[in-house]
């Protein structure tokens, strides 16, 4: 399942990416679960609901925050289930959250990719029984896509700055309202920083995959504003990445340990040049207050102090270019997807459960009693068996 029209969080979107079966994206008939488990001719069970019902599903979550209450009711994405006459009251649907996109799945959990780390989220989602989740960076993998030009660009050489800081803000809605809070705490030194683009470009949902390199070149720091910053939670996105591909000097205002992070994937930080004590300041109001004065330090040191911190910045910089577009980092990432779904495979390996088919029929029963067409039942006397013979072989 993923997301379709990409970044999407509506319910309806996440679609069945496998629904070809015979395509280039289909499932091989020997990695479908009936065939791996019954030795028998299927003929008169829609072939669709043999696959779909009872193969493991990989859930990508991989590209947003997860949001457990956002899906909690599904009410829009199951409405038509709910409502019984336009007179009468909605009734409730059995709480499946994102599970309400294939209702009939047998399988006993769902593999759920994310990627943000001390997640209470995830916590939530696993400690329901029905998910085991599996972390990969999946926003560097879209990063190499987007910014692949600057690999080569030569236009992103750098110019002596016209601003120290560049400050992209373009939200500042739902989790992003810490950035009113701090655009508000730099107001002594605006004069310091370059807000958005240099060029005024337009500016829409689709600039992430964008970069001017005059905003780089004319500036000397980029002020990285993550979509998570008041949160436990660490997910850094192309916002982070951005920079990085660009050979820019960065702050990262993100959750506590982010830079950390970045280390570990082989990144290296501006320590001593940037005083980075704020990454260890798990309060954010006090992590924010660290960044602003960090920001005032670096715009009171004198011209030749300025320069040479610049100068050692941007050193460090150009390396963490070098080993964004290296061939390790890219199969680091593919590595760390494949382990990290092999893991939460191994939790659960595709064990079946009827909790949420049984749960569907008797709600349906109870308040779509009109559901039951006799089509429809002749299609459940010809699963249940099937279900049954499933459920004594795996």
């Amino acid at each position: 399942m993923r997301s379709h029209p990409w970044g999407s969080r509506e319910l309806k979107d996440f679609v069945d990416y496998q629904t070809d079966l015979d395509g280039s994206n289909g499932i091989a008939r020997e990695h479908r679960v009936l065939h791996q488990v019954l030795n028998e001719d299927l003929t008169g069970i829609p072939y669709f609901k043999q696959v779909r019902n009872f193969q493991p599903v990989l859930f990508c979550h991989d590209q947003e925050p997860l949001n457990f209450d956002l899906y909690q009711d599904g009410s829009e994405y199951m409405e038509r289930f709910q409502q019984t006459s336009a007179h009468e009251p909605s009734v409730p649907h059995p709480d499946f959250n994102l599970r309400n996109t294939v209702v009939w799945s047998w399988q006993e959990k769902w593999t759920l990719l994310h990627s943000e780390l001390n997640s209470s989220e995830l916590s939530r989602y696993e400690s329901t029984g029905k998910y085991a989740g599996a972390y990969w960076w999946s926003h560097a993998m879209l990063a190499l896509d987007w910014y692949r030009y600057a690999k080569s660009d030569l236009s992103l050489e750098h110019n002596s700055p016209q601003k120290l800081f560049l400050i992209y803000a373009r939200d500042s809605t739902g989790t992003r309202k810490y950035r009113n809070d701090f655009l508000q705490m730099i107001a002594e030194i605006q004069s310091h920083c370059q807000i958005g683009s240099i060029a005024n470009q337009l500016i829409t949902s689709a600039s992430s995959a964008t970069y001017d390199s005059m905003d780089f070149t004319s500036t000397a720091f980029s002020i990285v504003l993550e979509t998570l910053f008041d949160d436990c939670r660490i997910h850094l996105t192309e916002k982070t990445l951005r920079p990085i591909a660009c050979g820019h000097p960065f702050i990262l205002a993100a959750g506590a340990g982010s830079l950390a992070l970045l280390r570990k994937y082989g990144f290296e930080t501006f320590s001593p040049w940037i005083n980075e004590s704020y990454d260890t300041l798990t309060d954010s109001q006090e992590r924010l207050s660290a960044i602003v004065n960090e920001m005032k330090r670096i715009s009171d040191l004198c011209q030749d102090q300025q320069t040479h911190v610049i100068d050692q910045c941007r050193a460090i910089a150009l390396r963490n270019k070098r080993r964004f577009f290296q061939e390790d980092f890219f199969n680091a990432i593919v590595s760390e997807l494949k382990t990290n779904v092999s893991k939460a495979w191994k939790q659960h390996q595709g064990r079946l459960s009827p909790e949420f088919y049984w749960q569907t029929l008797c709600w349906r029963r109870k308040n779509k009693p009109e559901y039951f067409t006799p089509a429809k039942r002749a299609d459940q006397r010809l699963l249940l068996p099937l279900v049954r013979q499933l459920r004594q072989s795996t």
